[in-house]
C-alpha cells in the first residue's frame, strides 16, 4: 500500500485467509465486485425513505450534512439476507473473532466456542458539501486497549454507489491498528478507500478511519455497513430493541443467530436455561422446551 494510493484490492474469489493476511498487515482491504448491482439497488430502495427522513446530526460523531440509516438489518430484508450474510465476510469474522476456551466440569474437560455476532448495521449517505468525519476506531465501545491483543470489531462497507475521494469515500490510516492509544492520527496519514459500485471495504475495528469530505456539487455516495463483534462482547446497537421480533422471526435462522438470538458458549445470553430461539419458538412456555447443556 503506497502513500495515498488506497487500500490493497483483492478479487471476490479470494479466500478468507488471503483477506486476513492483508488485514493483519494493513488494517483494511477492498474486495472487488463482491456484490451484484441488483442486490445493492434493492437494498437502496428499501431504505430510501429512511435516508430522506433522517435528521441533521448535532454532535461530533458525524458531519451534520450526512445522513444515516440505523438498524439497517431490520429496515432492509435484502441487506439482512444477502449482504450481512456474505460468506467471505462471515468467514473472516469467524476466524478472527471466535474464541475457544477449555475448562473442567467436574472430571469432564470441555471446550466451548463463542461465535461472532452483529454489533451494528448502518447505511451512510454523504452528499455535496458534507465535511469529513473525525478519524476514529470502531472498537471504542469495548474499551479495547491498543495495540490490541485480539480484535473486538470487524466492519464491512458495501459500495451502493461509486465512492471516490471527491465524493467523500471512507479514509483509512493503514497500519494504525498496530499503534498504541497515545498516537493521534492525522488526515495526512490517510488513504482513500475508493470503490466502484459492488466493491466492499473490510477493515479492523482497531484501524483509524472516517468518512471523507464531499467536495462535489451534485454527487452523493451510499455505503451500507455491517459490523461484527465477539459473542461475549456487548453489541453497540441493541439488536433486540432496534429490530422488532416480528421482523426478525421472518428471517432465516442464520440471520437470527447473527443478530444475537443464540447462546455464546458457554451460557452467554441464555434465557430460562435454553437458547433464545427455542424460547421464542415455544412462546416462552418452558414446558415445551427440551433443555440442554449450553457449553
Amino acid at each position: 500500500m503506497g502513500l495515498n494510493s488506497g487500500p490493497e484490492q483483492l478479487p471476490s474469489t479470494s479466500s478468507a485467509e488471503e483477506v486476513i493476511t492483508i488485514l493483519r498487515r494493513d488494517g483494511g482491504v477492498i474486495i472487488r465486485n463482491l456484490v451484484a448491482h441488483d442486490i445493492l439497488d434493492q437494498a437502496a430502495r428499501d431504505i430510501a425513505v429512511h435516508i430522506k427522513n433522517d435528521k441533521e446530526w448535532d454532535g461530533i460523531t458525524w458531519p451534520k450534512e450526512s445522513r444515516r440509516v440505523t438498524a439497517l438489518a431490520g429496515k432492509s430484508r435484502t441487506f439482512a439476507t444477502q449482504l450481512l450474510t456474505n460468506p467471505l465476510y462471515q468467514e473472516v469474522c469467524r476466524q478472527m473473532l471466535s474464541r475457544s476456551t477449555t475448562v473442567y466440569y467436574g472430571d469432564e474437560k470441555v471446550t466451548s466456542t463463542s461465535l461472532p455476532q452483529v454489533t451494528n448495521t448502518m447505511a451512510f449517505w454523504v452528499g455535496p458539501g458534507s465535511e469529513a468525519q473525525g478519524l476514529h476506531r470502531d472498537d471504542q465501545c469495548h474499551h479495547t486497549r491498543h495495540p490490541a491483543k485480539y480484535e473486538t470489531d470487524i466492519g464491512i462497507m458495501f459500495a451502493g454507489t461509486k465512492s471516490t475521494r471527491e465524493m467523500g469515500t471512507t479514509n483509512i490510516v493503514p497500519g494504525s491498528h498496530k499503534w498504541d492509544d497515545e498516537r493521534k492520527p492525522t488526515m495526512e496519514e490517510t488513504v482513500p478507500a475508493e470503490m466502484e459500485k459492488g466493491d466492499a471495504l473490510i477493515w479492523l475495528g482497531s484501524t483509524y478511519h472516517g468518512a471523507g469530505q464531499n467536495t462535489t456539487t451534485n454527487e452523493f455516495r451510499l455505503l451500507m455497513a455491517a459490523f461484527m463483534t465477539p459473542g461475549w462482547c456487548r453489541q453497540d446497537e441493541n439488536q433486540f430493541l432496534a429490530i422488532p421480533w416480528e421482523t426478525v422471526k421472518t428471517y432465516p435462522v442464520e440471520v437470527q443467530k447473527l443478530l444475537g438470538y443464540y447462546v455464546s458458549r458457554p451460557y452467554g445470553g441464555l434465557v430460562e436455561l435454553t437458547e433464545p430461539l427455542d424460547f421464542l419458538a415455544a412462546n416462552g412456555d418452558v414446558t415445551k422446551i427440551q433443555f440442554q447443556d449450553l457449553i
